[in-house]
Protein backbone atom coordinates (compact mmCIF):
# COMPACT_ATOMS: atom_id res chain seq x y z
CA UNK A 1 0.00 0.00 0.00
CA UNK A 2 1.16 3.16 -1.33
CA UNK A 3 1.31 6.42 1.01
CA UNK A 4 0.58 9.65 -0.59
CA UNK A 5 2.68 12.87 0.19
CA UNK A 6 2.00 16.13 -1.45
CA UNK A 7 4.59 17.92 -3.66
CA UNK A 8 5.53 20.17 -1.42
CA UNK A 9 6.37 20.08 2.23
CA UNK A 10 5.55 23.35 3.57
CA UNK A 11 3.87 23.39 7.07
CA UNK A 12 0.23 23.72 6.70
CA UNK A 13 -0.52 27.29 8.43
CA UNK A 14 -2.83 26.93 11.24
CA UNK A 15 -3.85 30.34 12.10
CA UNK A 16 -5.18 32.64 8.77
CA UNK A 17 -3.12 36.06 8.55
CA UNK A 18 -3.71 38.61 10.49
CA UNK A 19 -5.36 40.67 7.82
CA UNK A 20 -7.53 37.58 7.08
CA UNK A 21 -8.97 37.96 10.62
CA UNK A 22 -9.19 41.05 9.91
CA UNK A 23 -11.88 40.69 7.70
CA UNK A 24 -13.92 38.15 9.33
CA UNK A 25 -14.11 39.87 11.92
CA UNK A 26 -15.17 43.01 10.24
CA UNK A 27 -17.75 40.92 7.77
CA UNK A 28 -18.56 39.45 11.02
CA UNK A 29 -19.48 42.50 12.97
CA UNK A 30 -21.48 44.44 9.89
CA UNK A 31 -23.59 41.76 9.19
CA UNK A 32 -24.22 41.14 13.04
CA UNK A 33 -25.18 45.66 13.10
CA UNK A 34 -27.50 44.49 10.08
CA UNK A 35 -29.30 41.72 11.84
CA UNK A 36 -30.10 43.90 14.77
CA UNK A 37 -31.08 46.97 12.39
CA UNK A 38 -33.57 44.73 10.73
CA UNK A 39 -35.11 43.53 14.24
CA UNK A 40 -35.24 46.78 15.62
CA UNK A 41 -37.45 47.77 12.11
CA UNK A 42 -40.03 44.68 12.43
CA UNK A 43 -39.91 45.16 16.55
CA UNK A 44 -40.82 48.69 16.36
CA UNK A 45 -43.48 48.39 13.41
Amino acid sequence: MESIRPDNTDPIPLRPAPNQFGTIMLRFVGSLAVAIAVLAFVYSR
